[in-house]
């Protein structure tokens, strides 16, 4: 079992979206990926940006981050608690979460497409809901 986090993050670069974040596995390191909307139901697809991944303490701060660091805006949490890793690979990660709001089995599957910010390159993830059963 790892633990995992779910974020509205209101940045004023990127504006309204969520940040996903949940321990990778044998690493201390929390992956993070950032979509516009999370989706609910199968069949529904949504683009995920995987980003940078976080220390424990940053992937669960909530708060402001102050205008001129990477992220300014403000984050809250809507969701955390327990999830199965039941795959991670770069091309194919698969997350059971157990929330209240992100409940299920999840893939993010990497599309090959690197996104460039700046100097950020940031690999473009194409994330659903699994089937039930």
């Amino acid at each position: 079992m790892s633990n995992f986090v779910l974020m509205e993050h209101k940045a004023k670069r990127a504006g309204k979206h969520y940040d996903i974040r949940f321990e990778k596995p044998s690493s201390s390191k929390w992956a993070s990926f950032a979509c516009r909307t999370i989706p609910k139901d199968t069949g529904t697809k949504v683009l995920a940006i995987r980003t940078a991944d976080h220390s424990k303490r940053n992937a669960l701060f909530t708060g402001t981050i102050d205008t001129g660091l990477y992220g300014a805006g403000i984050l809250d949490k809507v969701d955390g608690g327990k999830c199965d890793i039941i795959k991670f690979t770069d091309r194919h990660i698969v997350v059971d979460f157990k929330g209240s709001l992100l409940k299920g089995v999840y893939h993010f599957i990497n599309t090959n497409v690197i996104r460039k910010s700046g100097k950020r390159e940031n690999k473009e993830y194409l994330l659903f809901k699994g089937k039930v059963g």
